[in-house]
């Protein structure tokens, strides 16, 4: 299967996927994250503002932020540049560009390589550290000077394969993957 072929199935996987079941899963998914070794020790993490039936981490979000860490959501700010602004509150919010959910302004930036922990969301991933993202490479450049070992993809168990997915020169392999049944970590 090409790449093309294999985002739009899956993208179409997680769309049939109904509000319950999404629910259920994202209880899951924040639990597992929470149990993280690399979750509990990172002072500063990145998460995301889910898009309507992805991977939510509202939970986790809102419980980093209780217990102090520092919580950052990317925003992108042109056609091919996104930056990793601090969330303070998951009421502080607007609607951007992508019509995705992000900060609402003034916010704070804080440099890819700086953050302890990048959570990391994804159309598909396979069990050896490979993502698929949206399509427009956002996070494969914001992640090009992070050390893998900070990169952890998160998605629903429905989303990962065991073949290998197709991977080109900038795709960025992670070195780990929670979802709402299993954590794998790779290398």
């Amino acid at each position: 299967m090409d790449k093309q072929t294999m985002r739009l199935a899956f993208k179409a996987r997680r769309q049939a996927m109904s509000e319950e079941e999404c629910n259920e899963r994202a209880n899951a998914l924040c639990a597992n994250i929470l149990a993280s070794k690399a979750y509990v020790e990172a002072k500063s993490i990145m998460a995301y503002l889910a898009m309507p039936k992805e991977a939510n981490l509202d939970a986790l979000i809102a419980h980093a932020l209780k217990v102090g860490k520092k919580v950052y959501v990317p925003v992108c700010i042109s056609k091919s540049e996104m930056v990793a602004a601090e969330l303070t509150s998951l009421d502080a919010v607007t609607i951007g560009v992508l019509r995705i959910r992000i900060p609402k302004e003034p916010y704070a930036c804080i440099a890819p390589t700086d953050l302890d922990l990048i959570l990391v969301p994804g159309v598909a991933f396979d069990t050896a550290g490979g993502r698929m993202g949206m399509g427009a490479g956002y996070y494969d450049r914001f992640l090009a000077d992070v050390p893998a070992e900070r990169c952890v993809g998160v998605a629903w168990d429905t989303q990962v394969v065991s073949e290998s997915i197709p991977m080109d020169v900038h795709d960025k392999r992670l070195a780990a993957l929670i979802t709402d049944v299993q954590s794998l970590q790779f290398k």
